[in-house]
């Protein structure tokens, strides 16, 4: 699609009207959403790389050389950190013949030189060596840095617009920020990372992750931790959606152990009542960000088709907590790997039962209200381009 002119949404604004219409009314979005890869494509040119996307952490490009790659659709971005420890984002494509010039998902490079013919360039994209061009006519070096990519932090978060053309950051995130802030999510560092190939549709995976409906009885070891229907919701401007959930009595965290905190401190800062909260956030369309009262979770969310989505998730913590002798987040991480892959497996059964014949979008419960916004920010975009007039 990208060679050309963008290709025809294959959805009927009839139904994707419905998803639009109050909770109490409201359908989910048509079953073709997550099936059709034509529809998937679409998504990639026009909601994927035509907004703010999360690339991951500045944790992971916070020290000179250090990089953090990603793939979305048919484009390589990479993330560097400059000769000042600040971050920059380029196209992963050699100015001489289109090289990539990382290929590992991250790491750090002494230096930035391409592997086929050794052009090298500075940590702020600058071509400093080009081998044999100095005979050669009009050849400016000035003019073949690396292409950039619109970059913006914003509480840690490294945002990245290959568009360049996607609102200001600060809009995007909204009143998002200050809770961001409250957990100091720029300062945190990561302790762990594990990465998923998720057999589901993206939407489908942020669908589940916007309710609890499902943990009685799929996470029956998250709800003993916080009850399914404690916390309340958020609201605010800017593309994300969420609430909190209440630890329950004798839990600090969630985490193995009962919710054991294993002489983790809460995060600096966090009031007593904020200490017994857990605050879920999807922050459209890839990040899903959870605030714990002593550390913080990231999943970013990259489709690679219609039935398939590789998560990366990753835990931050401050580093002087991590400094702390005996520290460890493995119960932390344990916890959430098992409830991870008890949330894949749902979401892998509802992409299979979504491919039948006989499926028909269902109807939101009053549970749902948080997968019914994020449902309503899709059906905006797709409406959009359907030429269908969208009422904000």
């Amino acid at each position: 699609m990208r060679a050309g002119e963008p290709g025809l949404l294959p959805l009927s604004a009839t139904d994707v009207e419905r998803t639009r219409l109050p909770l109490e009314q409201a359908h989910m979005l048509p079953g073709a959403a997550y099936t059709d890869p034509a529809v998937l494509e679409w998504e990639i040119e026009n909601i994927f790389l035509k907004n703010w996307v999360c690339a991951g952490h500045i944790d992971q490009v916070s020290d000179r050389g250090s990089y953090l790659m990603v793939e979305l659709g048919g484009e390589s971005v990479f993330v560097v950190a400059d000769d000042d420890g600040l971050p920059r984002a380029f196209h992963n494509t050699c100015r001489h013949r289109g090289a990539r010039l990382v290929d590992a998902p991250e790491g750090t490079l002494p230096r930035l030189q391409c592997p086929y013919h050794a052009w090298s360039y500075g940590f702020d994209g600058v071509l400093r060596s080009a081998p044999f061009t100095d005979d050669i006519e009009d050849f400016d070096k000035g003019c073949f840095g690396l292409k950039p990519v619109r970059l913006a932090v914003i509480d840690g978060l490294v945002l990245l617009d290959l568009s360049g053309e996607a609102p200001a950051p600060a809009e995007h995130v909204g009143d998002l920020a200050p809770l961001l802030a409250r957990y100091r999510t720029g300062e945190l560092r990561r302790g762990a990372q594990i990465v998923y190939d998720v057999e589901a549709n993206w939407k489908a995976i942020a669908e589940n992750y916007n309710e609890c409906l499902h943990c009685p009885g799929v996470h029956p070891e998250l709800n003993r931790l916080s009850h399914y229907l404690s916390g309340e919701d958020i609201f605010g401007e800017g593309a994300w959606c969420g609430g909190s959930m209440t630890l329950t009595e004798g839990a600090d965290t969630m985490g193995k152990d009962g919710g054991a905190a294993h002489n983790r401190p809460p995060i600096r800062g966090l009031t007593e009542e904020q200490q017994r909260d857990v605050l879920y956030f999807l922050v459209f369309p890839n990040t899903l960000v959870s605030l714990h009262p002593d550390y913080v979770m990231l999943h970013t969310m990259w489709p690679q088709s219609e039935g398939r989505t590789k998560v990366v998730c990753e835990w931050f913590f401050e580093p002087e907590t991590m400094a702390l002798e005996g520290f460890s987040a493995q119960d932390a991480v344990d916890f959430w790997d098992q409830v991870n892959r008890e949330d894949w497996g749902v979401c892998r059964i509802t992409q299979l039962g979504m491919q039948s014949s006989g499926f028909e979008p269902g109807r939101y419960t009053s549970q749902e209200d948080h997968v019914h916004l994020f449902d309503v920010m899709v059906a905006d975009r797709y409406l959009e381009a359907l030429g269908a007039e969208v009422a904000r």
